[in-house]
């Protein structure tokens, strides 16, 4: 397995940015990657992704997801959606206080197919709202028959910007 990651984007945030976009989606790789570590947000929101055509994030209701959210505190819960305007991340609101923060690896299936829905694979950890430590796991389809080039972060709270994390990109190598 050794080498078989291939960085292609990346982005350190170290002040409060509104979004954050990763590029390099193209027909080189079959699968791509993606890993945050220690997303932080400036307001309780939930972390959201939606994918980029042409340079442009795509806001039509096209988004489905479904998973797992299990729970330090509660019971675990399953959850599902569609025709979403976006992309969940981790099922989790994170927030301000207790140290909240969100880590993920998300998988991209038929990224650059423009025959196939673009299909992702989400395992997420996050210390939530309150301090409660939740891990998610699931899947997400971008229901469009077009070819992405890129993903676009972002918190869901109207003026929440994106307060620091490290975003990166890599193609697994065929």
């Amino acid at each position: 397995m050794s080498g078989s990651l291939i960085k292609i984007d990346e982005e350190i945030v170290t002040s409060a940015v509104a979004s954050v976009t990763l590029t390099g989606i193209d027909s080189t790789y079959d699968v791509y990657m993606v890993a945050i570590n220690n997303m932080l947000v400036v307001t309780n929101g939930q972390p959201n992704f939606r994918v980029t055509e042409s340079g442009t994030p795509n806001t039509t209701s096209n988004y489905d997801r479904a998973g797992k959210l299990l729970r330090s505190i509660n019971a675990f819960s399953n959850f599902s959606n569609t025709n979403l305007d976006k992309g969940y991340l981790t099922g989790s609101s994170i927030g301000t206080t207790d140290n909240e923060s969100a880590n993920l690896i998300m998988y991209i299936f038929n990224a650059n197919n423009s025959s196939e829905y673009t299909f992702f694979t989400q395992e997420a950890t996050t210390r939530a709202v309150g301090g409660e430590l939740r891990g998610g796991q699931g899947g997400s389809v971008f229901t469009s028959t077009s070819a992405i080039d890129g993903i676009q972060f972002f918190n869901d709270s109207g003026s929440g910007n994106i307060a620091s994390g490290t975003f990166t990109l890599y193609g697994l190598k065929k």
